[in-house]
């Protein structure tokens, strides 16, 4: 069976670490960094909907048994990967709360499954304890508070949400970008980032100015929801806010055309019960937190958007 132990997470000779592509995955990396000490570490990202791509792909190159450890941060893979990653010599650290639920799939992996704000600040309660010597920097402990913020979406930390912008901002490797300018923590934006800011926020406008809008209701749980829906490929996050906050709706659905995907998004203070990790499993083949989840563009989601209609302004 499956073990959770706060001790799996060692200093081996040789390891990869698999982590979503996002801010948290990326921040987890760093986590693991800081407090191992090991700085060449070989490390791929993808996000949950092509993660066996993107292991398959290096399997065809390497032998799972050549490595001392395969680290899995922030991806919910238990479903339709477990005969890739139940291995002994994987560890697996998740959030999500879908994942949790699935955490008795694996019988060799060892899994670090816990509901928690994020990946980045899971790993850091973690490893502090294990490696109790290895202090961080006001700066690594900053980006830590920053990374766990944006996840959750709570947008209390000064900066959360531009660091996010960043990321999605750089151009071809983020990850090594992403490390290159925040490896040793948070000290500031610099002038290339203060560029990519202020350029976003002209496309968001821009992007929001030429949304066309539909409503309807989403039957959940015995409970009827206002659902609004969108079209866009770009600023996905705030097309998501931006219909919340102007239309006061329960559930926003966004899809990108381009990459035959949806995000739904929750208005958390109206709807706390809504569970969007399990309605995006349900009918999307995906996942995600409560009030955040995503997945493919299924035909459950086409019929869906089939019952919405115009609105009217």
């Amino acid at each position: 069976m499956s073990t959770t132990n706060k001790y799996t997470i060692d200093v081996v000779k040789k390891c990869i670490i698999f982590s979503d592509c996002d801010l948290d995955g990326i921040g987890s990396y760093l986590v693991f960094r800081w407090f191992t000490g090991m700085k060449n570490i070989e490390h791929e990202i993808c996000s949950q909907s092509n993660f066996r791509k993107t292991f398959s792909a290096w399997s065809m190159k390497n032998k799972i048994e050549d490595y001392d450890k395969v680290y899995i941060f922030d991806l919910d893979v238990s479903q339709n990967n477990l005969d890739l990653v139940d291995h002994e010599n994987v560890s697996i650290v998740d959030h999500h709360d879908t994942h949790v639920q699935n955490k008795d799939k694996y019988k060799k992996a060892t899994t670090i499954l816990s509901e928690y704000t994020s990946c980045c600040k899971l790993l850091y309660d973690l490893l502090r304890k294990k490696y109790e010597k290895r202090k961080l920097t006001d700066h690594q402990k900053l980006l830590i508070l920053m990374v766990d913020d944006y996840d959750s979406y709570k947008l209390q930390v000064k900066g959360s949400y531009e660091l996010n912008i960043i990321l999605w901002n750089y151009v071809g490797q983020r990850a090594e970008q992403f490390t290159r300018d925040f490896g040793n923590g948070f000290k500031g934006f610099n002038q290339s980032h203060l560029n990519m800011i202020a350029l976003n926020k002209k496309k968001v406008t821009r992007v929001i100015s030429e949304l066309q809008i539909f409503e309807g209701s989403l039957p959940l749980n015995g409970k009827k929801y206002n659902l609004f829906a969108t079209m866009a490929s770009e600023s996905l996050n705030e097309v998501a806010h931006h219909v919340i906050n102007s239309y006061k709706c329960d559930i926003v659905m966004v899809m990108n055309m381009n990459t035959k995907r949806v995000s739904f998004r929750v208005n958390k203070e109206k709807c706390p019960e809504v569970d969007l990790g399990k309605l995006a499993s349900s009918i999307a083949e995906g996942g995600g937190h409560p009030y955040s989840a995503g997945g493919q563009l299924t035909d459950k989601v086409l019929t869906l958007t089939k019952l919405l209609t115009p609105v009217t302004t």
